[in-house]
């Protein structure tokens, strides 16, 4: 508070006196009456906006603060017209506060005050906990300054009754919260001084003489000796010792109590919770049966177990240990039980339930401290007893309950002394045979399914995508429990777990009908059976090798346990070839899981590397194309087979080059079988080309003339004359395709007239074209060449011989490959740009929109399931929709095939990148047509582009990166930004009862593609700080130097970044605004993008600040307008003072950016200074839209921690409160 006159503020007046003398009076009489116009149902629209605008009007008035307290302070008032009352205080506490006088800001505390001595049981709860809330406003910004004797009125309150303790307990919660949890911006600008009056009224004066004796004594805030946390414990103490089960006001001062405990023992010193015994009184409260106060003491208590700093000896031993006594062991075993006795998930008790949740995130968080200080936990602790209730509640039938148990086993269980303890011992079993049993996949069990884990499940987690991203977290856990207990005992372990394998594979069938392909299912029950067993046995190999890393003490042992531990797998892997499996999927994932034993168990058994190699080759089913899903399971499995026959010729090269002969002759009897795959061709010439590629019993010169023989395949296609002069024009390219007719073909079949193209089925012209568009893109030599690359590359490290050879193969096939895929890029991007089919006609040009059209499914979006999508996909293949899939489909496949070409080139370096005249066509190619691709190809391409610019070599990014950064961000600046904009306008047009599927599929799409492009930024200007290295000498120049020293590249970076603060995606704008805020070191002499920092950035912030959809991101845009106005003392003021209503407070704005420069680096200091400034702009506060008033309800610790997925797509729509623009925000007319 400012203790010179007042300039334009409301003058509040003193209890009993009149307004201002040179204020007129204004006439208040119609407030009640627009009050009841608001909440009337009858009014309309007009008449609510209007009384709305004259209650806003009356809180600014002069005399509000007196006319607000006497409608508060009169009962014979309606309760609306009291909390009326309050909010005209409300307002002109705060945001009128700075400008009043001592004496006015006096007679405004004297106002609350009053108010809170006044209140009585009969007031409605809202009307007393306004009150309190003003009070913490009044203090969070004249305690300790001003008013020094709050603690003492606080007391006297205390003393009155149960509903003032109530006011004291809201009071008190609330100042422990804003001061130390949420970083309110108010609190914030006094956030030392209302630290140090916490700490002085909440701990005992005994506590603070101890362990604080060098603190000022002088502060005199503190009123008694006890202080609040004694006082606390005593209430809660009188509550339970109270008829509190019969008594609701008892029950809720007690629950009241407990959360204002578990607010302040997030910060108070830690000595202080252990001298007032918090731990034993919440306890008591934990033991009586009421669910509420149960809840309450349990959040207490989690809290507790939260804090920092209990890795201190003596704060374990005082306050973690106490709930390690045989007594509070017991209790939280009974209170476990007690929950479980309505646990029904067909009528689920919620308090209950939530009760049970909550109580196994404690014992989660007091395990951790188990395995982290077993030693200090004192004899008599009951650690058995604390154990077996973690064990009981992993089994919760509940995973949520479940989870923070399974992963606190997953940290237990990497302790020897518990590991070995004789309690653990005896769980190892259960603990195998629970995580065993749980790595099903619970999201692919039909809907109806009576599973009671999965009807729990299905109460607990509504979207999913955070289904999905817990049941990840809870597998991985699963399958750290099994990877653990294998590498602890791995002969016992692995006996068990193929044990279990063999009896599943033996009775893979029982109680289901024999496989048969017509009905197929991708996740059928054999199939999830075998998918978890295999899911139990990876972990299991992993845990096996992990012994095999630590084997060596004791070498004759070791040698005959592993030899023992070989001999058993490949037993084991031997039988399990033995059996031939009809199901596609299940056949798919044993041939997958063969592979990796063969190469990361047993490396050095050759033999069965070749008994695999013959199985997968023998592994083929017969097609039926009569039933598309097992079909598509038949691709698949061959797509896998040859995938993994791939990695086995890496590993076995030499072996394999042995039986070469052979395995051409079965390749060859094998492709002549199936003539039309082209794709089975191309992956066997892969696999052989790997066999010759890696084996070391040939001679280098022989071995390079049968690979140069192999590439020389790939040369000539690529220089063929008639495949260039197929793309030569954009004509030419179609025609190539088989695609010139297709305007012809969509006007002679009516595509224009057709709604439904999914229900129009396609004559035979039509199937002959569309085959003849695949046949075609089949002799493009794209796949043939990512054979080849992947098989040159995959797993090669750079400057190992095999690279070299891979090197000089293909620096001589560089030259022949680049010129016309670049024009086969720039074509495929081409056909999606509606100005090449500017010549049809409108109703034509139309069609082809439609036929450019992806369809999707999307997580969380899409209103059918996934694989409902899919049928739906695969059953129209032989329909309008079907023909235009193909289309665009084709078209696709040739852009991402040339792009993963363009990035396999990249590996060989400087053949690549110092191409002399590269640079300027690959981006033309890349970005030429790159405005007219969807964000969906536009993230492929994105992709792509990040890794040609992130591989590019140091020596060669001043020659290859500027007009590759620079035409890639001038794409995504244009895309991203007219995109956003369509978005929003088709939001802000929508009514409420809309449906925007389509849109939100878009918006999320559209999420991702700017967070990729964010992200990218960020990689590249991920940098030191200037001066940071200085005397350290660096061997070349990094990205971000290279970058910041380049005004063409780092232009378009700018404007991108400039742009993407008005995105509507927190996560991105967090992110942008982060980096741009680390580059300001850069720019402190004077230049333009100093300038552009100044204004134009500086304005992009203040806009999205005042967005009510910005309020994750507002911290950190505070923090950048700050930097900004540290930057530069001119600009950014002229800024400021050009928002409405800042030139009429030119003092104040003056006194905060004074009060900003020496804030030195204390950067909460200045994102509430900047926050407090801004506060009013528009005469809109932040305050005002709920941004930061009171917290939004605490995401659970389980949501957070074992749900986090990115942020579904929302449609905010054109209904909440904005500012006009950033021309009506900066004063321009």
């Amino acid at each position: 508070m400012d203790s010179i006159g007042p300039r334009t503020s409301p003058q509040p007046v003193t209890n009993g006196g009149g307004a201002a003398q040179s204020e007129p009076q204004h006439d208040l009489s119609q407030v009640l009456q627009a009050l009841e116009a608001i909440y009337d149902s009858r009014s309309s629209n007009d008449t609510r906006k209007k009384a709305s605008a004259y209650l806003e009007q009356a809180k600014k008035l002069p005399e509000a603060p007196s006319h607000g307290f006497t409608l508060a302070i009169d009962r014979a008032q309606p309760p609306a017209l009291r909390h009326y009352g309050l909010s005209m205080l409300e307002y002109s506490i705060k945001y009128g506060w700075e400008d009043y006088s001592i004496e006015q800001g006096d007679a405004l505390r004297d106002y609350v005050i009053q108010l809170a001595q006044a209140i009585s049981e009969e007031d409605p709860v809202y009307l007393r906990n306004k009150v309190a809330q003003l009070w913490t406003e009044v203090a969070k910004r004249s305690w300790g300054a001003e008013w020094m004797d709050m603690d003492e009125r606080l007391v006297g309150l205390w003393q009155s009754s149960l509903h003032h303790q109530a006011v004291v307990l809201y009071v008190l919660e609330t100042l422990s919260e804003e001061i130390f949890t949420r970083e309110d911006p108010t609190a914030g600008l006094r956030g030392k001084d209302l630290g140090r009056a916490c700490v002085d009224i909440f701990l005992p004066a005994a506590v603070l003489a101890q362990h604080l004796p060098d603190r000022d004594t002088n502060l005199n805030v503190k009123f008694g000796e006890d202080g609040w946390l004694k006082r606390l414990c005593d209430l809660l103490s009188w509550c339970l010792a109270n008829d509190f089960q019969n008594n609701e006001r008892i029950t809720t001062c007690a629950v009241k109590t407990l959360n204002t405990l578990r607010a302040a023992v997030a910060w108070v010193m830690l000595p202080g919770i252990a001298a007032t015994q918090i731990i034993e009184h919440v306890c008591k409260a934990l033991a009586v049966p009421v669910v509420a106060i149960q809840q309450a003491a349990v959040e207490v208590l989690y809290a507790i177990s939260c804090r920092p700093h209990l890795q201190d000896d003596k704060a374990f031993v005082d306050i973690v240990c106490p709930m390690f006594t045989p007594g509070t062991v017991a209790l939280f075993r009974e209170v476990y039980s007690w929950t479980l006795a309505d646990m029904d998930v067909h009528d689920i008790n919620e308090q209950k339930y939530s009760l049970c949740k909550k109580l196994a995130e404690l014992a989660a968080s007091l395990g951790s401290f188990i395995e982290q200080k077993p030693q200090l936990i004192p004899e008599g602790s009951d650690i058995p007893g604390m154990l077996n209730l973690f064990f009981d509640m992993l089994r919760n039938p509940s995973l949520v309950v479940s989870i923070p148990v399974l992963h606190c086993w997953t940290k237990l269980l990497r302790s020897r002394i518990v590991r070995e303890s004789e309690v653990v011992n005896q769980m190892i079993g259960g603990l195998l045979e629970t995580c065993c049993s749980r790595l099903v996949r619970y999201e692919a069990l039909p809907e109806d399914s009576d599973d009671v884990t999965l009807l729990f499940l299905n109460e607990d987690i509504d979207t999913f995508p955070e289904r999905h991203a817990f049941l990840g977290n809870y597998r991985r856990y699963c399958e750290d429990v099994v990877e653990v207990t294998v590498r602890r005992t791995p002969i016992e372990a692995m006996q068990h777990i193929f044990g279990q394998a063999d009896t599943l594979f033996q009775n893979l069938y029982n109680g289901n009908p024999p496989f048969q392909a017509q009905y197929f299912h991708k996740h059928s029950t054999p199939v999830l059976r075998v998918d978890a067993q295999v899911t139990v046995i990876n972990a299991a190999l992993r845990g096996y090798l992990k012994w095999l890393s630590t084997q060596g003490s004791d070498p004759q042992k070791d040698d005959h346990d592993r030899n023992a531990m070989q001999d058993a797998i490949e037993q084991w892997c031997r039988q399990l070839m033995n059996s031939r499996f009809e199901d596609p999927e299940i056949a798919r994932k044993v041939v997958q899981l063969l592979v990796t034993f063969s190469t990361k168990a047993l490396p050095e058994s050759s033999a069965f590397a070749l008994s695999l190699l013959e199985y997968i080759l023998n592994s083929h089913l017969p097609d039926n194309p009569a039933t598309p899903t097992y079909s598509d399971a038949v691709k698949d499995l061959e797509r896998t087979c040859s995938q993994e026959m791939s990695k086995l010729a890496m590993m076995f090269a030499d072996e394999f080059m042995g039986v070469y002969d052979e395995l051409e002759r079965k390749i060859n009897s094998i492709l002549s079988a199936q003539t039309d795959d082209d794709r089975q061709r191309m992956a066997f010439s892969g696999f052989l080309f790997i066999i010759v590629h890696r084996c070391t019993i040939i001679d280098q010169e022989t071995r390079e003339a049968r690979l140069r023989q192999m590439l020389g395949t790939v040369k000539e296609a690529w220089q063929n004359d008639e495949f260039s002069q197929s793309l030569s024009s954009f004509g030419s390219f179609c025609e190539m395709l088989g695609m010139s007719q297709l305007p012809d073909f969509f006007s002679a079949h009516s595509f224009q007239r057709v709604q439904d193209w999914s229900a129009q089925s396609l004559d035979g012209e039509g199937q002959a074209m569309q085959a003849s568009i695949l046949e075609r893109s089949q002799h493009l030599p794209l796949r043939l060449t990512k054979t080849l690359l992947a098989a040159s590359t995959e797993k090669l490290r750079d400057g190992s011989p095999n690279y070299e050879t891979a090197l000089v193969l293909w620096s001589e096939a560089i030259p022949s490959i680049l010129p016309n895929l670049l024009q086969l890029i720039s074509h495929a991007q081409a056909f999606n740009n509606i100005e090449n089919w500017a010549h049809l006609p409108e109703e034509f040009q139309f069609v082809i929109k439609k036929v450019l059209t992806d369809r999707f499914w999307q997580a969380g979006i899409s209103t059918e399931s996934r694989d409902d999508f899919f049928a739906r996909v695969s059953g129209s293949k032989s329909t309008f929709e079907g023909f235009a899939s193909t289309v665009r489909g084709t078209v696709r496949q040739i852009r991402e095939s040339s792009y993963y070409i363009l990035y396999s080139l990249t590996r060989f370096r400087d053949f690549f990148y110092g191409i002399p005249d590269l640079p300027v066509p690959l981006s033309q190619s890349l970005f030429g047509n790159a405005h007219a691709l969807s964000a969906h190809h536009l993230s492929v391409l994105l992709s792509v582009s990040t890794q040609l610019i992130e591989g590019c070599p140091g020596h060669l990014r001043a020659h290859f990166l500027p007009p590759m950064v620079a035409g890639l961000f001038r794409e995504l600046d244009r895309k991203v930004t007219t995109e956003w904009d369509a978005i929003n306008k088709v939001i802000s047009e929508s009514g409420q009862n809309d449906n925007l599927s389509d849109e939100m599929k878009t918006e999320s799409i559209l999420r991702q593609l700017t967070y990729s492009a964010v992200t990218l930024v960020s990689s590249l200007m991920n940098f030191q700080r200037p001066g940071k290295s200085k005397g350290q000498k660096t061997k070349s120049q990094s990205m971000s130097e290279f970058i910041m020293a380049t005004p063409e590249v780092l232009e378009p970076i700018f404007l991108f970044c400039k742009n993407t603060i008005h995105v509507r995606d927190t996560r991105c704008v967090t992110l942008v605004v982060r980096v741009l805020r680390s580059l300001i070191p850069w720019f402190r002499e004077k230049s333009q993008i100093r300038e552009f920092y100044c204004i134009d950035i500086l304005q992009a912030a203040i806009t999205s600040l005042h967005e009510p959809y910005f309020v994750d991101c507002q911290k950190e845009l505070a923090l950048l307008i700050a930097a900004i106005i540290l930057l530069d003392e001119d600009i950014p003021r002229s800024i400021i003072m050009s928002l409405p209503g800042m030139p009429d407070k030119t003092y104040r704005v003056d006194r905060k950016l004074s009060q900003l420069r020496g804030a030195n680096q204390n950067t909460a200091l200045q994102r509430s200074i900047v926050l407090d400034l801004l506060s009013s702009v528009r005469g809109m506060s932040i305050q005002e839209q709920g941004r930061i008033e009171r917290p939004k309800p605490r995401k659970s610790t389980i949501k957070e921690e074992y749900m986090t997925v990115d942020p579904t797509p929302t449609i905010v729509r054109g209904t909440s409160p904005g500012l006009a623009g950033i021309a009506d925000m900066f004063g321009q007319d």
